[in-house]
């Protein structure tokens, strides 16, 4: 098996849990919805565009499409996302596929929105080329990633951590940087070689707002694919000792009893040429 085909198989499995889809959307999915205006913004939706929303999730982006009138569709690889995005919003069309190789025609959509999925696919160049073959002439192509590790703190202290304390060698399979996609060189290269045009960015300061540190603990552990993985798998000394440094750290945000973990987003645009 490739090294693609194993990172491919291990999302599929992952996120194919009906728990950990039901935890991401109770925890994570709750901070993510804060950008989808901006998303949207860049994207230039409006009433009557066809949009299609990869990665769709709970379905967050394609019922905000929907709310300004736009005709949306989403499309997920998981089969627990699509279930639980279609009992969220039954009046939506939700279909199982893959961002690589999409289901529709080309040219089909005046937008194709993805919000944070990108970072769950072994290839990005075909995930772009897939939604630029999509894409009407004169369409747009908007993003959403974490932001690189020095400002999104909320999900790099996860690494710290593990750097600190434990190891990442755990046999898991090898996957693409889980940051690129909030660094913007690295943004501009991959949209450009998929043949987009007019690449621009907007940050969205995004922060996790919980009552403990436990409850942020709880959300990569229940509701990741990847980064629970790798914490499973740890020694039970190493983490404990994971654990005691991702309290300390959460615990400096502590303001009036709610802790709230920065975790900025970059949200990015790209044309479709006419």
């Amino acid at each position: 098996m490739s090294t693609a085909d194993a990172f491919r198989a291990f999302e599929y499995a992952g996120w194919g849990s009906d728990s950990v889809a039901l935890a991401y959307h109770r925890n994570l999915g709750e901070v993510t919805i804060g950008c989808i205006g901006d998303l949207l913004a860049a994207a230039g939706v409006q009433a009557g565009d066809r949009v299609l929303d990869v990665a769709c999730g709970a379905g967050y982006v394609a019922a905000a499409a929907r709310d300004r009138g736009a005709d949306a569709i989403g499309v997920d690889f998981s089969p627990a996302q699509v279930r639980l995005a279609q009992q969220t919003y039954p009046d939506i069309a939700f279909v199982e596929g893959d961002a690589e190789a999409l289901v529709f025609a080309a040219a089909e959509f005046d937008a194709v929105l993805n919000g944070f999925g990108l970072p769950h696919v072994p290839d990005p160049d075909k995930a772009t080329a897939e939604a630029y073959r999509v894409l009407k002439p004169g369409g747009a192509f908007a993003y959403a990633s974490w932001c690189e590790p020095a400002k999104c703190i909320g999900h790099a202290m996860i690494y710290d951590a593990i750097r600190a304390h434990g190891s990442f060698d755990v046999g898991l399979p090898a996957g693409p940087d889980f940051f690129s996609y909030g660094r913007p060189p690295f943004a501009e290269d991959m949209l450009r070689r998929a043949g987009f045009a007019s690449v621009s960015f907007t940050e969205v300061p995004l922060t996790w707002r919980v009552a403990s540190p436990e409850a942020i603990l709880e959300g990569f552990c229940g509701g990741t694919v990847r980064a629970a993985a790798v914490l499973k798998r740890q020694s039970p000394d190493d983490l404990a000792k994971i654990k005691q440094y991702l309290r300390e750290r959460i615990s400096q945000f502590e303001r009036n009893g709610v802790y709230a973990v920065p975790v900025p987003a970059l949200v990015v645009r790209a044309g479709k040429p006419d």
